[in-house]
């Protein structure tokens, strides 16, 4: 995208914020201009992300306005700081995309919009319920072994189709020890694929996109009554109660956790771990020596080896750096202030968005040697993705994550074949998770001793 529209647009959002100081941010025309800009910026973001991001931090700073007057981080000095601020006021958003739907939730905040003792108590249950992958090994291996043996019947292996659809099956058997059926998982790579739409007005979402909108959140309340008949229910609901949370509030956190924290976020960083491992011969060879060394094949794996992959967990942070699948966080100021934006002192009104961009701050040059090579070696005890560690709002699914991304390895390089694999190309223009979605690993079959 030519660089001239993109700081074009800034340039108007430049003019936008003095009116909005003088008319108020949240009054009925400050929301009402705050939101022109919204779907004006973010079309551009849409069509092309990546061009936004580095020709506004190149031409203005790390410091910029993006979508609806929010403030754009784009160091990883400013996001680590922004990530580490406690305690944190969230708003009912999706890094960049602002939940103006609430049907879309059934009426309920998203998991990562929760503040206070709600959030506090949300956390507790969500803890409580994803398991720890070293000590439930024999489990997870059994899941990751099932999902892929019914990818090797098809004889192929879709990273952009598959993976979600076997990620939200295997996390529904983790937390609540319930089976999806086909349609099911379907259904819910398709609420995923969804979550754009609420980003439109409710009255768009619910009612002119009914269509496309009303299956999804029908599929929403089933798998919600479904929960409640998990035997691990009353367990959650007795967590929840100390923190005076109803059964709606956790059942909706736990849907929340499983399908876009989860789902989207774990199935994206793998399927990037598969492309990566694809197109690096020595170093996938690297990866089958340290899976044959730590894993005979028989019975599943240990906890003991997935603590041994030492090269798969390098390939899994660096991946997670170089592609991460989460691009954007999301808080809102706390107080008033003024924000330098390029050579401009701008003031901000209690409430403004603040975006930490976890895409530019993890190739930041100020941070990383040749942040734009992919490099294993590299010292990723800062390392952004999952949010950062040891705060309030640290991922509490990272272990869980990594830990599937390493059964995955474990199987798909010991138990499993493929002839060859289709185009590994990941796309930088869409605002979708950042993986290679097209790739295909082509007559996909198991290993027969």
């Amino acid at each position: 995208m030519e660089p001239k529209k993109i700081l074009k647009a800034h340039d108007r959002q430049l003019w936008l914020s003095r009116i909005i100081a003088k008319v108020g941010y949240n009054s009925p025309i400050g929301k009402l201009l705050r939101l022109w800009v919204y779907y004006t910026d973010g079309l551009l973001i849409l069509r092309a992300w990546t061009d936004v991001l580095n020709v506004r931090k190149q031409n203005i700073g790390d410091k910029f306005y993006a979508v609806d007057q929010a403030i754009m981080h784009a160091s990883h000095a400013d996001v680590k700081q922004l990530m580490q601020t406690e305690p944190q006021w969230r708003g009912n958003d999706l890094g960049i995309i602002r939940i103006l739907a609430p049907s879309y939730m059934l009426g309920n905040p998203l998991t990562l919009g929760m503040n206070g003792l709600e959030h506090t108590g949300s956390r507790a249950v969500i803890l409580q319920a994803l398991p720890n992958p070293i000590e439930k090994a024999d489990v997870l291996g059994h899941l990751v072994d099932k999902v892929l043996a019914d990818a090797a019947t098809e004889g192929k292996l879709h990273v952009g189709e598959d993976l979600p659809r076997m990620m939200v099956w295997i996390l529904h058997k983790l937390v609540f020890d319930i089976s999806l059926s086909k349609e099911e998982t379907i259904a819910s790579a398709g609420y995923i694929k969804g979550l754009p739409l609420s980003s439109l007005p409710n009255f768009i979402s619910k009612t002119l996109l009914g269509f496309r909108t009303r299956p999804i959140i029908q599929h929403r309340k089933r798998l919600i009554e479904k929960y409640k008949q998990s035997p691990q229910w009353k367990a959650y609901l007795e967590t929840g109660a100390e923190y005076q949370l109803n059964e709606h509030q956790i059942a909706n956190s736990l849907f929340d956790t499983i399908h876009i924290a989860g789902t989207a976020g774990t199935s994206a960083l793998l399927g990037s771990v598969i492309g990566v491992l694809c197109l690096d011969k020595t170093l996938r060879n690297n990866v089958i020596s340290e899976v044959n060394a730590v894993w005979n094949g028989e019975q599943t794996p240990s906890g003991s080896a997935l603590e041994q992959l030492a090269i798969v967990d390098k390939v899994i942070l660096e991946t997670a750096r170089f592609y991460p699948p989460v691009r954007f966080v999301s808080q809102l100021a706390k107080q008033p202030g003024e924000v330098t934006i390029g050579s401009q002192k701008c003031p901000f009104q209690k409430g403004t968005r603040l975006l930490g961009s976890i895409f530019t701050a993890n190739r930041d040059p100020k941070k990383y040697e040749n942040p734009d090579s992919f490099n294993i070696e590299r010292d990723f005890s800062d390392i952004l993705s999952w949010n950062g560690k040891e705060h309030e709002r640290a991922c509490p699914g990272r272990s869980l994550s990594v830990g599937i991304i390493k059964m995955f390895c474990l199987y798909l390089f010991k138990k499993y074949n493929w002839e060859f694999f289709t185009e590994v190309k990941w796309d930088f223009q869409k605002v979708t998770a950042v993986t290679p979605n097209n790739l295909i690993l082509q007559g996909f079959t198991q290993q027969h001793e």
